[in-house]
Order: C-alpha cells, then sequence, then structure tokens
C-alpha cells in the first residue's frame, strides 16, 4: 500500500513540475525506446525477466515467498536500475555530441531541440529509477525481516 502511495505522490510531483500543457516536450519514443529496449534485453539475457516481474508481485502479495526468490528479484530490480542509468547516459552523451557536431553545419538553428533531445534519455532514466529503487529497497528490507525470524 505504501508503495501505491509513493507512486501516486510522484505522478503528482511529476505532473506537477512538467505541467499538463508541456507533456509534449517530454515524450521522445526514440530516447524511450534507446533506454528501455535495453534494459530489458538485459534483463532477458542474464536470465532476470521473470524475476523482474516477481518482483512487482512481491511487492504487493501478503503470502510468504522464499528469501532466494525474493533477493534474486531485488538483483533483477537493481539490474533494471543500473541499465537505465547507463543507457541513459549514452543516450546523453551521443544526443550532446550530435547536436555540438551540428553546431558546425547549422550554427545555432536547432540547439535548443537538440538539446532538450540530448536530456530526455537520462529524464527516462530516473523515472525509472524513481520508479524501481524503493522497489528495489522494500525488496531488500522484506529480505532482512525474513531472516530475523
Amino acid at each position: 500500500m505504501g508503495y501505491l502511495i509513493y507512486l501516486a505522490g510522484l505522478i503528482i510531483c511529476l505532473s506537477y513540475g512538467i505541467r499538463l500543457d508541456r507533456i509534449c516536450n517530454f515524450i521522445d519514443a526514440i530516447s524511450f525506446g534507446f533506454v528501455v529496449i535495453p534494459c530489458i534485453l538485459v534483463l532477458i539475457c542474464m536470465g532476470c525477466w521473470k524475476e523482474f516481474i516477481r518482483a512487482f508481485m512481491y511487492i504487493f502479495d501478503q503470502k510468504t515467498h522464499e528469501k532466494r526468490d525474493v533477493n534474486e528479484s531485488a538483483r533483477a530490480v537493481k539490474l533494471a536500475c543500473i541499465s537505465s542509468l547507463i543507457f541513459g547516459g549514452l543516450g546523453v552523451a551521443i544526443s550532446l555530441i550530435n547536436a555540438l557536431r551540428g553546431l558546425n553545419i547549422e550554427p545555432s538553428s536547432y540547439i535548443g531541440a537538440d538539446l532538450s533531445v540530448a536530456l530526455i534519455s537520462i529524464f527516462y532514466a530516473l523515472i525509472i529509477n524513481a520508479v524501481l529503487v524503493p522497489l528495489y529497497f522494500k525488496l531488500k528490507g522484506s529480505i532482512r525481516n525474513k531472516s530475523r525470524y
């Protein structure tokens, strides 16, 4: 329940900061895909996809789960967090290089748009982490609580 309240608060804070009339400035399918698709591929290639999905079930499920299973889900969530930051950073670097190279060709014609696109990929990575880091700590907390018994 606490995690749902956190997610609702996150959505409210983001919508207040972004402002709904400017939401289009924060939507870029290519940048989103550049961050999310590699994260999914890393999870699949590392064999952590099912554990990642189960992490969301564990957080809302009141049943007792094996410590090992919860720990594997926490590791999958951590892998997704790290992967999103790596590919978000790569997206910023690639976009900034392209934007700065474009200054030699067409000085200042699209620099604002190019720089905003450059920052979108790290924005997506930070949003992913804002959602997943509390989930990771909740899972780790439940593992610690189980080891006390």
